[in-house]
């Protein structure tokens, strides 16, 4: 005889039974009821070690078994066998290779897939979105981090007649640059979605180095940082790195079952964001060809990234992305090769 919990699946009350195998049948029998079941009738859960049996019977009753070596009896008497996928588990080298495959296809969709789909949803993504999240992103940043230029007037000037140089004829959201201090910041430049560029003071005073007026290379210089922002803005970047963070989200609350983060979260991943690699790059590639195209040389951009790499003043308490936004301060371990691609295009 083996001691029982028995639930009819009507009600929630317990019955206590005792169970026996006989006749190819599981009869039960308590204080209140008497039942039998064909083995024909009788399913076994996936047994696990050290948790009770469960059967589950045609009629929808069920019964729980607490003693595992009556559990074993039960299963043998029912012919179980355990499924492939319980026998896979059992085997360690099986479940190493279940796992490295799982690390293998969860890397290949963050690497390639995540992206690739990414480019084709901010493709989809009608203009008023990204002006609709760069409006915000611009007037919290603004707020929080730049005041007005320190710069006179003459100096502003001639800033925006490099930045209408570089600017494209037709964009898809009209472009403007705003010359703004940032006196807790270091030099940089960054672009919003919804067509706003800063360029901050001290970077361009880092590009003057002292000197009273621009010169060839500092007006090269300053071109190839615009042109580098223009491009983040022309292909949309900032979009696609959103899109790519939240998707990212949401494949980490699938994972792990709390989309919680992923709604509360959004708004904030703009501010936490960086370029990728092949962004960066793909924006130093615009900006090589729109210097080209103005005769200027793109080994003035390459000498800029060096020189605000050497003038790094460390890690920053900055958010991410502002010490991400084209690269142009902070320790970057690409500086040496994107200088290097940048003079190769020179050549």
């Amino acid at each position: 005889m083996i001691l029982a919990h028995y639930f009819d699946g009507l009600s929630a009350r317990l019955h206590l039974v005792h169970l026996d195998l006989a006749g190819g049948a599981i009869s039960l029998a308590g204080p209140d009821l008497v039942r039998s079941y064909a083995f024909s009738e009788t399913t076994l859960a996936e047994p696990f070690a050290r948790a009770v049996g469960v059967l589950d019977f045609a009629d929808g009753a069920r019964c729980e078994i607490g003693d595992p070596a009556a559990t074993a009896a039960i299963a043998a008497a029912l012919g179980y066998r355990k499924s492939r996928v319980v026998r896979w588990q059992d085997r360690w080298h099986a479940a190493l290779l279940a796992l490295v495959l799982l690390v293998a296809t969860l890397f290949a969709a963050v690497q390639w897939g995540v992206p690739a789909l990414t480019s084709r949803m901010v493709a989809a993504l009608p203009d008023s979105v990204d002006q609709q999240v760069g409006d915000a992103a611009f007037e919290a940043v603004s707020e929080e981090w730049f005041d007005d230029s320190r710069l006179s007037d003459q100096r502003i000037a001639e800033v925006q007649a490099m930045f209408q140089a570089v600017a494209p004829a037709r964009p898809r959201l009209p472009m403007q640059l705003h010359v703004m201090n940032a006196a807790t910041l270091p030099p940089n430049a960054l672009a919003f979605p919804n067509g706003q560029i800063v360029v901050t003071d001290s970077m361009i005073l880092h590009i003057l180095g002292g000197e009273a007026d621009f010169d060839d290379d500092a007006r090269a210089m300053l071109t190839g940082v615009l042109a580098h922002e223009v491009a983040h803005l022309h292909h949309r970047h900032s979009m696609q790195t959103l899109a790519r963070s939240s998707m990212l989200a949401a494949l980490s609350a699938t994972l792990f079952g709390d989309f919680s983060a992923v709604v509360a979260g959004a708004p904030v991943l703009l501010l936490n964001m960086e370029y990728s690699r092949d962004m960066e790059t793909q924006a130093d590639a615009y900006a090589v060809a729109r210097m080209k195209q103005l005769g200027l040389p793109p080994a003035a951009l390459a000498q800029l990234f060096e020189s605000l790499d050497a003038a790094s003043p460390g890690e920053s308490m900055l958010p991410r992305w502002m010490q991400q936004a084209g690269n142009y301060f902070g320790s970057h371990p690409a500086t040496k090769e994107r200088s290097a691609a940048i003079r190769g295009a020179d050549r």
